[in-house]
């Protein structure tokens, strides 16, 4: 620990004597032990200069520069045991890039997985970290790695990032309440209620604010459900790249392992979103919305109960081509598109539905004219990059796992607010795996990734898709 100068009233004493504290090898790391001793040598340089110009050193001098120099010799000591055991470090594990005492502990683990992606460097750090998950080699990824996979997972399902979402960093059972609140209306004081065990009387009078007062408040029951989210174990399989590959610096293995598993995840949570049956694996939207009950018959009357639409038998679509129909075109008429919207609840619309199409489904819709030939769906001006396609003032989405539509079946494109619809739970704790002897004679290196997540039902009344007819 750095020397710290004293002030004293004894005007023989100099400003720059040092009293100094005991330590008994209470360093944080080698970086503080330089920084003392850079600190002890200079406050004994006016020393040096005194004796230089011919001056002796006052006792209190001889003493102060005696402790200095004692302890300047136990830093050289720990200073030298830490550079020894640096370079040891370096050659039990080749391939861990020097220079890292100016990394942050986030750095060293992204630099230390790098390094066992390339390599199989095992460093020190990592494996005291405990991040090791079983004999074949595998490691939890760290939260770099963690981040750059969900960004790229979102390129395979728009529609599963829409629902709602909780992280965990464990997997275990967990429960959520649900409750149906559309029914609860609040109440006139004194008015009737037939919905309670308590049921009242309407109050007598005929106004002027005092026939209401005094009178007994009914019961208005709310009825929870419970939901339970699991974490089903998905992996990416195996993605391989040759010995060379792997370890030609040249070549950014993280890139290539991270793209190729979130492709892989990816791809695999957007089909459970829509379409898993929730038998032993997640439950998608489009099962859960088929089990929910018809809205009603597109063109006729629609209840805002999310569900499904079944369509009507060949009911027509108009394009630029002309005429055909919703099943032949797998595109819905602008008739069924807004039986749709009417089946979501004016409450669950406004806190922000979409629409979900696969690119063929959207390609249709694009096609769809009104009765002056003018196309339905609106891309603003239509060059601007990015611009976002509305239909009937809400946004669209593609999602190319969003089923066509199909004779008798339900499923289709889905509308909704699909945050309050379904809710997604994912494990924070995904890994990776390096399998470096299964294709050994191949001179190759498999790498399989792993997530656990899950996805279930919560308020089916914010969404809703189509049942197609029979013809």
């Amino acid at each position: 620990m750095r020397s710290v100068p004293q002030t004293s009233s004894d005007s023989r004493r100099p400003f720059w004597a040092f009293t100094l504290r005991k330590t008994t090898h209470e360093f944080c790391g080698e970086r503080e032990a330089r920084t003392e001793r850079l600190s002890l040598a200079e406050a004994i340089k006016p020393l040096l200069e005194k004796l230089n110009r011919g001056e002796r050193l006052s006792v209190e001098e001889r003493t102060a520069s005696e402790q200095q120099m004692t302890r300047m010799a136990e830093l050289d000591k720990e200073i030298t045991h830490a550079e020894q055991m640096r370079a040891l470090s370096a050659a039990q594990v080749p391939g861990v890039p020097e220079g890292r005492d100016e990394l942050t502990d986030v750095e060293r683990r992204e630099q230390d997985f790098s390094a066992w992606l390339k390599r199989g460097t095992v460093s020190p750090e990592l494996r005291a970290a405990g991040e090791a998950t079983n004999s074949a080699g595998g490691y939890l990824v760290p939260p770099g790695w963690w981040q750059r996979l969900q960004v790229a997972m979102k390129a395979f399902g728009g529609t599963a990032e829409d629902f709602e979402t909780i992280e965990t960093e464990s997997g275990q059972p967990m429960q959520w309440a649900t409750v149906d609140p559309t029914t609860t209306i609040g109440q006139l004081v004194g008015s009737a209620n037939t919905t309670g065990a308590n049921a009242q009387t309407p109050g007598q009078g005929s106004g002027g604010g005092t026939a209401n007062e005094n009178q007994a408040i009914g019961d208005l029951d709310f009825v929870f459900g419970q939901g339970t989210l699991g974490a089903y174990m998905y992996t990416s399989g195996a993605q391989k790249i040759s010995f060379q590959l792997a370890n030609d610096s040249a070549f950014d293995t993280d890139a290539f392992v991270s793209a190729r598993v979130a492709e892989a995840l990816g791809r695999a949570q957007a089909l459970a979103a829509i379409s898993g049956s929730g038998t032993n694996q997640p439950l998608g939207i489009v099962p859960a919305l088929g089990a929910k009950s018809s809205a009603g018959t597109s063109g006729g009357t629609i209840a805002g109960t999310g569900g499904f639409v079944t369509l009507a038998a060949a009911a027509a679509v108009k394009n630029f081509a002309g005429s055909t129909t919703e099943l032949a075109a797998n595109t819905l008429n602008p008739t069924t598109l807004l039986s749709m919207i009417a089946a979501v609840d004016p409450a669950y619309r406004a806190l922000g539905a979409k629409w979900y199409f696969n690119d063929n489904q959207l390609l249709g819709t694009r096609q769809l004219v009104d009765a002056n030939g003018r196309p339905l769906l609106n891309l603003q001006d239509g060059l601007s990059q990015g611009a976002v396609g509305t239909l009937f003032g809400y946004p669209v989405v593609v999602d190319q796992q969003i089923p066509n539509l199909t004779l008798s079946t339900t499923g289709g494109p889905i509308f909704g607010h699909l945050g309050s619809a379904m809710v997604r739970r994912v494990v924070n704790q995904s890994g990776l795996l390096r399998l470096d002897q299964r294709w050994a004679d191949l001179f190759q290196i498999g790498y399989v990734g792993y997530m656990r997540f899950d996805i279930r039902s919560n308020d089916l009344r914010a969404a809703v898709t189509v049942k197609a007819a029979a013809t």
